[in-house]
């Protein structure tokens, strides 16, 4: 016999908007790029004096 849902919680989009998605995947990958191009900059500046 087949199950019939009466709860429409199951059929929800649970997921995360687009946004967030892109917001989750770039944030990291621009604070590592800022610290990268920062410390390249502290050397570039010991290097000068």
């Amino acid at each position: 016999m087949r199950k019939y849902y009466d709860n429409l919680d199951d059929y929800t989009d649970t997921r995360s908007s687009k946004l967030m998605e892109f917001t989750t995947w770039f944030l990291p990958r621009l604070i590592t790029a800022g610290c990268i191009v920062s410390v390249l900059m502290f050397c570039a500046s010991l290097e000068v004096m």
